[in-house]
This record gives C-alpha cells, sequence and structure tokens, in this order.
C-alpha cells in the first residue's frame, strides 16, 4: 500500500532509549510519585463510564442527555490536573525523547500528526460510520450501545482536547516507558514480538476500559487504539498521536451535529473534508528525517544511534 507506506515515512523512527536523567533512589522516588496519579485517573475515568456501561450491558441505553458546560470544563480539568503531573515527573527522571517527546521540527510535527489522523483516527470514524448505519437498523445493537453526552462548542472542544492530552500519557508513555526501562528484555530482539503482543493487549485493554459506556460500540475503537499503541511503539513519538487525538475529537463536533440534523450521509461528507486536507498535508509535507532504526540494549549508544 503504497499511500500507507507514505504516511508511515512521516513518522520519526524509533531509536535506542537514552539513558535515564536520574538513578537510583531518585528515579525511583519521582516513580513512586507518579504511580499513584495515573491510578486514580484510571479509577476516576473507569468509574465514570461504569454506569453508562450497566445500562449497555443490561440493553437500556438512552439517548445521552447533554452535560452542562461547568461540568464539562471541571471534568477536562480534573483530567489533565491528574495526568500531566505523571509527565512532569517521568521528566524529571527521563530524557525528553522517553517520554514520547522527540524532537520535531514544526514542519516534521505537522506531517506527522495528519499521518496519524489518517492512519488511526480516519479508519475508526469509517468504522464507527458503518456501525452507526447498522445501529439505525437493528433496535438490539441500539439498545446495547452507548454514546457521548454531548456539550456546548467551549465544553465539547475542552473535552476533546484534555482528552487527547491525558489518555495518551496515562495509557501509553507511562506503560510503555515502564516496559522499556525495567523489562526491556519484553520487547528486546529475541522476544520482540510475544512482549510486543503482550504490551499491545495491555494498552490496548487500559484505553478500552474507561470507553465502556460505549457498549457494543466500543468495537469501532478497537483498531483505533491498536494502530495507535503501534505508531508510538514504532515511533516512541507522542506528541503527534495527542495533536491527531485531540483534531479528531474537535472534528466530530460539527459532524456530529450535522448528523444528528441531517443523518449520517450528511455527516460523512462533512468529515471528508477536513480528513481530505489532512491527507494531503501528510503527503505533501515529506518524509521524516532518516533515523536509525536498530534499538539498543538500555543506556547504550552505538555510533550513529542519533537523530539527524
Amino acid at each position: 500500500m503504497p499511500i500507507a507506506r507514505r504516511l508511515l515515512a512521516a513518522l520519526p523512527v524509533r531509536t535506542p532509549l537514552p539513558p535515564p536523567r536520574a538513578r537510583g533512589t531518585a528515579r525511583g522516588i519521582v516513580w513512586i510519585y507518579a504511580l499513584p496519579f495515573a491510578i486514580l485517573y484510571m479509577l476516576l475515568t473507569i468509574v465514570s463510564a461504569w454506569p453508562g456501561a450497566q445500562r449497555a450491558a443490561a440493553g437500556a441505553t438512552t439517548a445521552a442527555a447533554t452535560a452542562s458546560e461547568p461540568a464539562v470544563l471541571r471534568e477536562a480539568a480534573l483530567w489533565l490536573l491528574l495526568s500531566v503531573p505523571v509527565w512532569l515527573l517521568l521528566g524529571m527522571a527521563e530524557r525528553a525523547p522517553s517520554v514520547g517527546l522527540r524532537r520535531m521540527a514544526p514542519r516534521q510535527l505537522a506531517a506527522a500528526s495528519c499521518a496519524v489522523f489518517c492512519l488511526a483516527e480516519a479508519p475508526m470514524f469509517l468504522l464507527g460510520t458503518a456501525f452507526e448505519f447498522v445501529r439505525a437498523h437493528s433496535p438490539a445493537v441500539a439498545a446495547h450501545s452507548g454514546s457521548n453526552a454531548g456539550s456546548t462548542l467551549l465544553g465539547s472542544i475542552s473535552a476533546s482536547a484534555a482528552a487527547g492530552v491525558s489518555e495518551e500519557i496515562v495509557v501509553m508513555v507511562l506503560p510503555a516507558l515502564a516496559v522499556w526501562r525495567f523489562a526491556p528484555r519484553a520487547t528486546g530482539t529475541r522476544q520482540r514480538r510475544l512482549g510486543t503482543a503482550a504490551l499491545l493487549l495491555v494498552l490496548v485493554a487500559a484505553r478500552l476500559s474507561y470507553h465502556l459506556e460505549y457498549g457494543l460500540a466500543i468495537v469501532s475503537l478497537v483498531l483505533w487504539s491498536a494502530v495507535s499503541v503501534l505508531l508510538y511503539l514504532r515511533s516512541r513519538a507522542i506528541l503527534p498521536i495527542m495533536i491527531a487525538h485531540a483534531v479528531y475529537d474537535i472534528a466530530l463536533i460539527p459532524v456530529n451535529r450535522v448528523g444528528a440534523q441531517h443523518g449520517l450521509a450528511a455527516a460523512t461528507a462533512v468529515f471528508a473534508v477536513p480528513a481530505a486536507l489532512v491527507l494531503a498535508g501528510a503527503l505533501l509535507t515529506g518524509r521524516a528525517p532518516r533515523q536509525v532504526a536498530v534499538d539498543a540494549p538500555v543506556g547504550e549508544h552505538p555510533a550513529g544511534a542519533v537523530e539527524r
């Protein structure tokens, strides 16, 4: 698939994990402080999704009510307050590339973000559209499928931006770094396939755990979650994934409103416009700089194993 290869070429290739900034006790203290924030984030998001998950399991879902703007803003602020400190704490013990902050020129970041949108977000929209068609024609499927609560424009944008940032920190950066740093053999050369598959399953399960209120509709999120994880494991660059996630959620605001008033076909046509622009941007902004793609043992830096 030439287009897929060109999109992948826009992403940086993972380079060897640099040595930690802090060692020994200092690094342990940072992880001890970071983990409770991440655990609390996961607990609160799962608890928030649980009532909707129970209704979906019982086949008693109803149309999502509109959430008040203050409530949505408070929730978005809470997710950021729980997730951003995790990133900052890890940044105290690790160097920037280890926590997903690859050095990227603005043009490269834009191209990589567009590529992630095309590879992960757009296919999710297509699957979601197909599922919505099935739901519209199957009362049984509709009864077991939930949906997001709407809000005002400001509330929706705030929630989208907060989700794009917070989710990637807690369910991508932190667990992947923990495996790379404390269990390097799990994804090393000899056990690459098995270890990567296990890590993929864990990260996808973590992502889906707080989307259970969607019920059967969660199937449209599985591919997106898996592709996002694979792109991060391949590139170790989190900013393009954050940007693509947030942009997709924001793009859905007018799409969903058009769909509610004019139907699925109109919503798909509206989404096709930004999707086409993003695809063009990904293909026209060029390749990522050539980088060494061979993993090295933690702490080792073979000659030439630097971004250039």
